[in-house]
């Protein structure tokens, strides 16, 4: 049955003790996406607590565009607490399991029922949860939405951004939720600079409907039953699943990277580099790239990033994709970052002065930093998994995913019921709380030496 209505409920925080003036920094070039989940979150999570937000982003608008989004239980539950969960649950598809198939003939390798121990694994359009967020936290009388406009500079102590108008903002805290191409993470570590690694991957992206897939019976199940699939097969992988109440059917297809697109959502390519990197794939994955309209296919390059030195300088914080950037293999991107958002949301609420922002923000760099940088890490353990050659290793692969449906381990962290535990169980204003609490303590013993 998955989390209970209780569970489910809007959760009414407790006001902050020193509420503050929070600078959150949105993506720092226009993209496909627009708003990041991250800054979004981050905007209802510290609204709600009482802190006066002002949200800075450079889109002109905040568009409904994008994509499916997979909300796993560890971000679901967060976002029912913030209330941004009931369009979620109202458009979303609850999984019921994944079917790993492989590239030749479709053949079903193995089958992960979608464990309910820790709430149910949504997957939903992008622009549903992030016009979720947005309307929830512009109810607040206590936040501030400022479109079209770039960031140029950051101040760390006492906080403040600098606007491409020339005008400074000034506040008690800047968090930097920019995306990717960080402007503020480069001014924060200085010499210490991102490092991204290319994967030697790349996506395509591109979304069906419903009325494309309805004359084809054979092609119906795929957008009308509630699970996801990975078909998998030499130097390539697809993951697919059904968004907005089966209206829409998502698939991301990583394929080699042969140096035509950049880390970015922004490049429109050709279908016919789509259906020439699938070809001889099930006759049925390749019936639906051929139903792909041209113009709508979207490539962009895979990059692993280094863990940086840190995530925190003065009263600045770096967050979501500006501090860990997520490769896809583990569906864990936005819900990494909404757990930020949720961090963050304790931690600032829990100060008894604004001399504390410091230490509150470090406390969110150790809740989730070393988490956070496992995952990244797991990401790439779960993309040899999937893109082996076929020969022994992938025999010996195959063989473990026939034994997923009897409980066995998986190469593929997303489908493995262990890693699912690691990550679908936490609770992230649980651990911050934790660490507020232990540095707390550390601080006190430390005013005794």
């Amino acid at each position: 049955m998955g989390l209970t209505s209780e569970a489910n409920r809007e959760r009414q925080y407790a006001p902050a003790k020193v509420p503050l003036k929070v600078i959150i920094v949105g993506k720092a070039e226009w993209s496909f996406t627009r708003a990041g989940i991250g800054g979004l979150a981050a905007a209802l999570s510290l609204g709600k607590r009482g802190h006066n937000v002002h949200l800075i982003e450079f889109a002109p608008e905040i568009a409904e565009v994008g994509a499916g989004i997979q909300c796993a239980p560890n971000m679901t539950r967060i976002l029912d607490r913030l209330g941004a969960g009931v369009k979620v649950r109202s458009t979303g598809v609850a999984l019921e399991a994944i079917h790993i198939l492989r590239w030749q003939g479709g053949t079903l390798l193995g089958s992960v029922p979608i464990s309910q121990e820790h709430g149910e694994q949504f997957v939903v359009h992008r622009a549903d949860l992030q016009m979720s967020l947005l309307e929830k936290a512009l109810a607040l009388p206590n936040v501030k939405l400022q479109t079209n406009t770039r960031v140029d500079d950051v101040q760390f102590s006492p906080a403040a951004v600098k606007l491409n108008d020339g005008s400074w903002v000034h506040g008690d805290v800047v968090l930097a939720a920019d995306g990717i191409k960080s402007m503020i993470r480069g001014k924060l570590l200085g010499d210490d600079k991102d490092v991204a690694i290319p994967t030697g991957d790349a996506v395509y992206r591109v979304v069906l409907t419903r009325e494309m897939l309805s004359n084809y019976p054979e092609l119906k199940p795929f957008i009308e039953e509630k699970k996801a699939i990975r078909w998998i097969g030499p130097g390539r992988h697809i993951i697919a699943y059904p968004v907005r109440n089966h209206e829409i059917y998502n698939m991301a297809l990583a394929h080699p990277d042969r140096g035509r697109v950049d880390e970015s959502w922004t490049t429109v390519t050709s279908k016919d580099n789509l259906l020439g990197d699938y070809d001889g794939w099930d006759p049925n994955l390749v019936k639906m790239l051929d139903l792909v309209p041209e113009g709508d296919v979207l490539e962009w390059k895979l990059c692993m990033h280094m863990p940086l030195l840190r995530w925190v300088r003065g009263s600045c914080a770096l967050m979501g994709d500006a501090c860990h950037p997520m490769l896809p293999y583990v569906a864990q991107g936005a819900a990494q970052a909404v757990e930020d958002a949720a961090s963050l949301g304790v931690v600032l609420s829990s100060i008894s002065s604004k001399d504390e922002i410091p230490t509150a923000l470090l406390a969110f760099e150790k809740a989730q930093k070393a988490r956070a940088e496992h995952i990244q890490q797991s990401c790439l353990t779960t993309r040899a998994a999937l893109h082996l050659p076929d020969g022994p290793e992938q025999e010996a692969r195959d063989a473990k995913f026939r034994a997923l449906s009897a409980g066995g381990d998986s190469d593929d962290k997303w489908g493995d019921p262990e890693f699912q535990k690691f990550i679908w169980s936490w609770d992230a204003e649980a651990k911050a709380e934790e660490a507020w609490k232990e540095m707390k303590r550390e601080s006190k013993a430390q005013s005794r030496l």
